[in-house]
């Protein structure tokens, strides 16, 4: 169920509606020029919030933007608050809004060297991402990677090998790409090693559009994902289906939140 703001003086604050076409038609290489031409400029860089403040404004009176938004995004900076994670891994980075926000609660941590990585496929919203990091003064902290999901998944974990095997290991997983790949892709970060005991797996958009296997997945016991998953094992796959670690159990809690443009929204 969904559920649309009617107050104006609160509805004053949401996004423009989110229409069919709803990205990748110009408005992020608007969206920087409009904060890279922002007479506010000067405030605005080295300034995280002020950052997020401008790319809202944006979103409010230009036009829509798929970012987190405040009200979700307060969710997961309390979140940081309190588990206080030295690496988050973003898989769906956008334009850098949520990377921001979250790269900059986890500076405000004090944890020490704190890393965020944001994985986006787009070349084009990887760039405008990689540019407002750099404004918001946070490119100490995070690391904007581009490439598709999966391939660039195996190469963390490459990378990482190098190091031990402990440091495969990822503190926060924030799953915000299709859908669709969510459990897929949270199969190989299992097989993998990016996830493992300990490591906290957040996805968006449980409740709209939703993606049943996932959540039946994640709140599924050991036996009931040994049965799925023993079937396979000796199965030849050309790289593209993940079968998972069936022993990695989860405890699962499904939040909502207001989305940008003012619906209620489970993350």
């Amino acid at each position: 169920m969904t559920a649309l703001a009617t107050n104006p003086s609160i509805s004053q604050g949401f996004y423009k509606p989110e229409e069919n076409v709803f990205c990748n038609d110009g408005r992020e290489d608007q969206l920087l020029h409009f904060i890279t031409t922002h007479p506010q400029l000067s405030a605005i860089r080295n300034s995280p919030q002020a950052v997020l403040a401008a790319i809202d404004e944006f979103a409010r009176t230009k036009d829509f933007l798929m970012n987190v938004g405040p009200h979700k995004g307060t969710i997961i900076t309390d979140i940081i608050a309190t588990e206080r994670p030295s690496s988050i891994l973003e898989v769906g980075g956008y334009v850098g809004y949520s990377a921001i926000m979250f790269g900059s609660a986890m500076r405000n941590t004090s944890v020490p060297a704190p890393r965020y990585v944001s994985l986006e496929m787009n070349p084009k919203f990887a760039s405008v991402s990689r540019a407002l990091v750099e404004i918001a003064g946070l490119s100490d902290v995070v690391d904007i990677q581009e490439g598709p999901c999966r391939a660039s998944l195996q190469r963390l974990a490459a990378d990482s090998s190098n190091q031990g095997p402990s440091s495969k290991k990822w503190d926060m997983l924030f799953l915000d790409h299709s859908k669709i790949s969510y459990l897929n892709d949270l199969k190989l970060a299992e097989e993998l090693g990016i996830v493992a005991p300990g490591s906290i797996v957040l996805a968006d958009d449980m409740k709209r559009p939703g993606n049943p296997m996932y959540s039946d997945y994640v709140r599924a016991d050991t036996a009931t994902k040994v049965e799925a998953y023993m079937p396979f094992v000796n199965c030849l796959s050309d790289g593209g289906i993940s079968l998972g670690n069936p022993y990695l159990i989860y405890r699962t809690t499904l939040l909502e939140g207001l989305e940008p443009t003012g619906h209620m929204k489970a993350g």
